[in-house]
């Protein structure tokens, strides 16, 4: 879905016109919102993404990375898992080869700003960021209006934790009684 299908979409549910003018009225607020909902799926699915970069005498700068970096999760290089630490400069690692290094990261998507921004996230993922954007919206309203933000925010939460199901990574860990 593009920002303007978002949008669209949320102001139908909220039973507003759709035409040019009203998307213009509620165009910040909306794109806002949307930008919200797509960070916080990005940080409760630990979306991850693999790249790979030069490493020159062994300093990688994370600004060459796609993405905006959070977190990250493992370097290769010479086709193994190596140990890395904060650089000097900021935005950097020290890595202990001057070898180009395979790096994967938690990401977050791309800010969503112009109406034919296409939102980054897996198709299956656009309905839960028009829900958000209903929620956040209906929050600023009057009393009436805010129960039934709690409704949407309950659909949406309840959705993002089917998607999520169970994550396992290489860091997850089980507590097991032995007693």
């Amino acid at each position: 879905m593009t920002l303007n299908d978002i949008i669209v979409s949320a102001l139908a549910q909220l039973d507003r016109g759709h035409d040019t003018k009203t998307i213009e009225a509620y165009r910040a607020r909306m794109t806002q919102y949307a930008n919200d909902a797509q960070d916080d799926l990005a940080l409760s699915l630990c979306l991850t993404k693999t790249e790979t970069r030069p490493a020159p005498l062994g300093v990688f700068d994370l600004g060459l990375l796609s993405r905006r970096c959070l977190r990250i999760e493992c370097v290769c290089q010479r086709g193994h898992e190596v140990p890395f630490r904060d650089g000097y400069a900021m935005n950097t690692l020290l890595l202990p080869y001057d070898e180009p290094a395979e790096v994967t990261y938690r990401y977050l998507p791309g800010r969503l700003e112009s109406l034919n921004d296409r939102s980054e996230l897996p198709e299956y993922m656009h309905p839960l960021i028009v829900t958000y954007t209903v929620a956040r919206e209906r929050m600023g309203g009057d009393t009436a209006t805010q129960s039934g933000a709690n409704i949407y925010l309950s659909m949406y939460n309840a959705s993002k934790a089917k998607l999520r199901g169970y994550i396992r990574d290489r860091n997850s860990f089980s507590i097991i009684n032995r007693y």
